[in-house]
């Protein structure tokens, strides 16, 4: 069964309940949608065929019941945005506790040595490397993840340009350029959070880990 099979299907149950359609539709698309996107991947481009689909999945599922979908169309864009930017927050924040862990293992291992960063264990300083990386690529996929909705949300007010009307698709354009906003916000946190690790009184160690997150930065 594809997305948009099972999406329909789903929300025609919703709507044949009868019982708070509306917001019971939310709920679901927040609930289902999140783990949608953990199913299928991180690519951007597989995120932007999903949303079309999910999107899609909701209209037909609301017209197979008869059900108004215009508006509840476009608020379930805008979920989508919205859950896309938590799970990113989610990914980022995650990764930096693993950083700070990281970082407060190398302190331990730096008292150790009395502040020599060359007498640092090899697994240690790996340890500091690898987390700073995985922080870079949570930010990453977040980005990627935002991206896709976004793109997906306006391909679909494109596909269905002579069955929405031009306000209908003005809310759907507005949802995604939404996720610009939410993608700049993640990059602002992942930055302030990598740049918080890299502080330390110790001038060579703070020039060590400068180092060391250029190693791991993020390809232009």
């Amino acid at each position: 069964m594809s997305i948009k099979e099972r999406v329909m299907s789903d929300v025609e149950k919703i709507v044949t309940k009868g019982h708070q359609v509306d917001d019971e539709l939310i709920i679901f698309i927040k609930k289902d949608y999140a783990k949608t996107l953990d199913d299928v991947g991180k690519g951007m481009d597989t995120v932007k065929e999903t949303t079309i689909e999910y999107l899609d999945g909701v209209e037909e599922g609301l017209k197979a019941t008869g059900h108004e979908s215009g508006k509840l169309v476009s608020k379930a864009a805008e979920v989508l945005v919205e859950v896309s930017g938590n799970l990113g927050n989610k990914g980022v924040d995650a990764a930096g506790k693993i950083a700070v862990e990281a970082r407060a293992a190398l302190n331990t291992a730096l008292e150790k040595a009395k502040g020599s960063i060359d007498n640092v264990e090899g697994k240690t300083k790996e340890q500091m490397k690898d987390a700073l990386a995985h922080l870079n690529k949570a930010g990453e996929i977040g980005k990627a993840r935002l991206e896709g909705v976004g793109e997906g949300i306006k391909a679909y007010a494109v596909l269905k340009k002579n069955d929405l009307s031009d306000s209908a698709r003005q809310v759907l354009n507005r949802s995604a350029d939404s996720s610009k906003e939410l993608i700049r916000k993640l990059a602002g946190s992942t930055k302030a959070q990598s740049k918080e690790l890299l502080r330390h009184s110790l001038e060579k160690v703070s020039g060590w880990l400068g180092k060391l997150a250029d190693k791991v930065k993020p390809k232009a």
